[in-house]
């Protein structure tokens, strides 16, 4: 996030009350979870590879 997007936000953020904020919150929330609902798995190579890793099988991916 660069300077003018967080200006941006503090700027239109600024007054909310806390349940509003709550509100926009739920509602952003909710909105990236649909997204990523729909993110799938697609490279065998590079999650082999991680895999290896976490399990300390391998250094560096």
């Amino acid at each position: 996030m660069d300077n003018e997007k967080i200006a941006v936000i503090a700027e239109q953020i600024i007054g909310l009350k806390q349940f509003e904020w709550s509100q926009v919150k739920q509602v952003v929330d909710m909105y990236f979870s649909s997204k990523a609902a729909k993110v799938e798995l697609d490279d065998l190579d590079e999650l082999k590879q991680r895999l290896e890793v976490e399990f300390n099988l391998r250094r560096f991916v």
